[in-house]
């Protein structure tokens, strides 16, 4: 965890308000801390590329419909969909092609859904200052340029680690319950355990919302907060489809490599 933390600082530290430098060097660290094979980078990027082209619209409606407490039909809501895209990529090459991949092996030399789970929900720390960069911008509709100096004004360089601790226990709380649950060819019982995770982490999930558009503090979002913020029947059949269609993805690409 330590060693996480010291990458993310310093590749924060070194880009001097440079987006696409800061996406640069993410993605090196990317490729040399993980030393990932071939097959399961260029799964990764087709994963990432797919994902977010299929899902951003969407993702970007749902994030500012909870945040700002406005219905998903809310024509507002639907403007510049594919603003983001490039950072969003870049998550999904991260989450999807370590992810998957990471169950994988980690699940070939333990047997702990929680080891596991600590392992896994890690990774997705490197993607915490990109997360915001992307978020912020969507709930400020700014360029992503235009939210890091906003960040840095306001925070400084910590200003990316906002979120970071909601972003952890989402992750590791949703990890531990899809691992203990998932079965290998069992669709169904995946799906359900996918619906399941997303339903108990979903106040955690509001939490990162909310700090990575306004750092709104726990006791705020507790005194304002409204079920509907939560945004769970749309979530589940985004998250849950977006979720099962990437591992899906990522397999067969994967297979298809290997023949």
């Amino acid at each position: 965890m330590k060693q996480l933390h010291n990458i993310l600082i310093v590749f924060v530290v070194v880009i001097n308000g440079n987006v696409k430098k800061m996406i640069f060097i993410l993605y090196l660290f990317y490729l040399y801390f993980m030393n990932m094979n071939n097959n399961e980078i260029t799964s990764g990027l087709a994963t990432g590329l797919i994902s977010a082209v299929l899902f951003n619209p969407i993702d970007k409606a749902i994030y500012l419909s909870t945040t700002k407490d406005l219905k998903i039909t809310n024509l507002n809501l639907w403007k510049s969909l594919y603003k983001g895209s490039s950072i969003s990529i870049l998550i999904r090459v991260i989450n999807s092609g370590l992810y998957f991949s990471y169950i994988d092996y980690y699940s070939s030399i333990s047997k702990s859904p929680l080891e596991i789970s600590l392992l896994t929900s890690s990774i997705a720390l490197m993607t915490n200052p990109l997360q915001i960069l992307k978020f912020k911008s969507w709930y400020n509709n700014i360029s992503l340029n235009q939210t890091y100096s906003l960040i840095i004004k306001n925070y400084g360089y910590k200003g990316f680690m906002i979120g970071a601790y909601p972003l952890f226990m989402r992750d590791l709380i949703f990890n531990y319950i899809y691992i203990s649950l998932k079965e290998k060819e069992n669709h169904l019982n995946n799906i359900g355990a996918i619906c399941l995770g997303l339903v108990v982490v979903s106040p955690l999930n509001l939490i990162k919302n909310k700090k990575y558009g306004n750092n709104e503090n726990i006791k705020f979002i507790y005194k304002n907060f409204k079920f509907s913020q939560l945004g769970i029947s749309y979530s589940l059949i985004r998250f849950g489809l977006g979720f099962y269609t990437s591992q899906y993805i990522y397999d067969k690409i994967s297979y298809l490599l290997l023949k």
